[in-house]
């Protein structure tokens, strides 16, 4: 029989919007909301420099996840994420009841064979590792295939596919699972994260879980859809949904935390649908160029379309700080050729 688990990503994906900067205490108050709702898997934070501990859910050690762990429940899943791409900065613990449970690694294409041999280490220390395909889109038929069998041979808990960049429908989540499923081995648990920027991540998360299929099933969620840029799937939603078939969440406490915690930094740092994440998702690609074109001086958004048709096609999965800065100085230069 199916399971669904909802994976509550607030701390972390959340963090995305003020920098991580929810201190021990309030970090603590929505954990304990966070359960009290019901759902049993929450992401805490994020390893990361550049954060002041005790004041953050960027974690630049595991010692400063302690204090939000000193309530632990038994019943309870606490995750953090690591980025492949910054792995090796950090020393990592054997598992422990001063350690989370599960480590979500999040991986691009390129990162692949890195990823599957730190995913191999971490198991090796205790941890319960979730694997983060991003971009999963990116993978060709054979390339999908050929990751499915590494990942199959590792044996993570899970394996997410991860809607980065926003640009897909409910057909295509359901197209692409279903190759993913024809090879997955049927202990490895299977999750989907979606984003918020074409307004359907609600819809492609019901997409997700209506697949024929008897294994544990995760979607990841966070408190209004807190997220970068349009954000993430409310988690809210995800709650009322679940309890037509079966009443298993008490919204009550994600409304309590938004209005006590979250509504003043939605007030400060807006989330949700807007224009220049729609156009990243449009052009299949990072929505970060959005956030760093608009921070360096682009606010007029045809302008702001254009530059981003400027991108060239190898460099759109992720942020290429030197085309970005390149387009820039073409346009304070006014140059029509950027």
């Amino acid at each position: 029989m199916k399971t669904i688990n909802i994976l509550d990503c607030t701390l972390r994906d959340g963090g995305y919007v003020n920098n991580w900067e929810f201190d021990n205490e309030t970090a603590k108050k929505i954990i304990s909301s966070i359960y009290n709702s019901g759902i049993r898997y929450i992401e805490i934070g994020i390893l990361g420099n550049g954060c002041i501990a005790g004041k953050s859910t960027k974690f630049s050690t595991f010692d400063e996840m302690r204090p939000l762990l000193e309530e632990r429940k038994p019943d309870c899943h606490y995750a953090v994420m690591i980025n492949q791409a910054e792995a090796s900065k950090f020393v990592i613990p054997p598992k422990s009841e001063d350690t989370v449970d599960i480590i979500r690694l999040a991986y691009f294409k390129r990162e692949l064979k890195d990823a599957l041999t730190f995913a191999c280490e971490l198991k090796e220390k205790g941890y319960t590792v979730f694997l983060q395909a991003m971009a999963t889109f990116m993978y060709s038929d054979t390339e999908l295939k050929d990751m499915i069998e590494e990942i199959n041979r590792i044996k993570p808990a899970a394996f997410y596919m991860v809607d980065s960049f926003s640009n897909m429908y409910p057909g295509d989540i359901e197209i692409l699972e279903n190759k993913i499923l024809r090879g997955l081995s049927p202990e490895i648990e299977f999750g989907f994260h979606a984003h918020n920027n074409l307004q359907l991540a609600f819809a492609n998360v019901l997409a997700f879980i209506s697949t024929e299929t008897n294994r544990t099933l995760f979607v990841d969620g966070s408190i209004y859809g807190m997220g970068r840029g349009a954000g993430n799937v409310p988690v809210e939603l995800l709650m009322e949904y679940l309890n037509k078939e079966k009443i298993q969440f008490d919204i009550s406490y994600i409304l309590e935390a938004f209005q006590n915690y979250l509504k003043p930094v939605f007030h400060q740092f807006y989330w949700g649908y807007a224009h220049p994440y729609f156009l990243t998702a449009a052009k299949d690609m990072n929505s970060v160029y959005s956030w760093y074109l608009g921070n360096n001086g682009i606010a007029d958004i045809l302008m702001l379309n254009k530059a981003l048709d400027a991108i060239p096609e190898e460099c759109k999965y992720t942020l290429m700080r030197g085309e970005a800065d390149r387009i820039l100085a073409g346009l304070q230069e006014g140059s029509h050729d950027i």
